[in-house]
């Protein structure tokens, strides 16, 4: 237990600025974890103990707590307590993304590790998640996405492919290409457009354990879907980006017509 000495200073510290409280907790809690106060593997005080020492309540430790776990400096598990885990070594991998010459560039400056392969069918809300239609056959690829020499992952990406391309792909382990790069390539199948959506989502308990992240953690969910110039969905990409590690950024210019 911290003693009323040790608490004294925090309060005055935290108070006055104009970020709410658990920012300015957060803050002080990532610098005495990289200062060393609360070092790597290490579990952390409970709340009330932390909300003694920094002079706080309950309700902003957890908040700030929260916040660190979505920044990968902690982690926790019920019986288990809140621990303090490495830090990334790349934190946060940021890309300009606008047409695809722009996502090839992306997936060059990555590799892809195959985890698993398997044939599916998709029905139901899985069928409306890839845009097709019930029933439909698909070889489903799930892959870690990584930056080269980066000891933390960036992305769970589950890639699917129409049964007559999956041989795209093959046996291979590591992908350091585009897969529909390397479905046009075999098949003579030409790639004109890219559609695009993202959405929040978590992850789930396999994901995590790929990721090196937490069950549960809030991730950015990026579908791609690759057509051909007939219209048809040729491959669907669904990648899964944890809180922290990928910023994406679009710029958007105004047209104004000349007075």
């Amino acid at each position: 237990m911290p003693s009323s000495a040790e608490a004294l200073p925090y309060p005055g510290a935290l108070a006055g600025g104009r970020n709410p409280l658990y920012v300015a907790l957060a803050k002080t809690l990532a610098g005495d974890i990289h200062g060393g106060r609360y070092p790597i593997g290490s579990t952390l005080p409970t709340e009330g103990e932390l909300a003694q020492r920094y002079g706080v309540s309950r309700h902003t430790v957890r908040q700030a707590l929260r916040e660190l776990k979505e920044e990968g400096l902690l982690w926790s598990r019920p019986g288990i307590g809140t621990k303090v885990r490495a830090r990334p070594e790349s934190p946060r991998f940021f890309s300009g993304i606008h047409n695809i010459s722009d996502l090839l560039q992306f997936v060059d400056a990555t590799e892809m590790h195959v985890k698993s392969r398997r044939e599916i069918v998709a029905d139901g809300a899985f069928a409306e998640l890839l845009h097709c239609a019930p029933g439909q056959a698909w070889s489903e690829t799930n892959i870690v996405r990584k930056v080269p020499g980066g000891a933390t992952p960036l992305c769970y990406l589950q890639a699917y492919l129409r049964p007559e391309y999956a041989g795209a792909i093959g046996r291979a382990r590591v992908i350091k290409r585009p897969i529909y790069s390397l479905v046009e390539e075999r098949y003579g199948v030409r790639i004109v457009e890219v559609l695009q959506e993202i959405t929040a989502a978590r992850l789930t308990p396999e994901m995590a354990q790929a990721l090196k992240a937490e069950e549960g953690q809030a991730a950015l969910r990026i579908s791609r879907y690759y057509l051909d110039k007939q219209g048809a969905i040729v491959e669907v990409g669904i990648g899964h980006y944890p809180s922290g590690r990928y910023t994406q950024s679009t710029r958007f210019r105004a047209h104004h017509a000349e007075d």
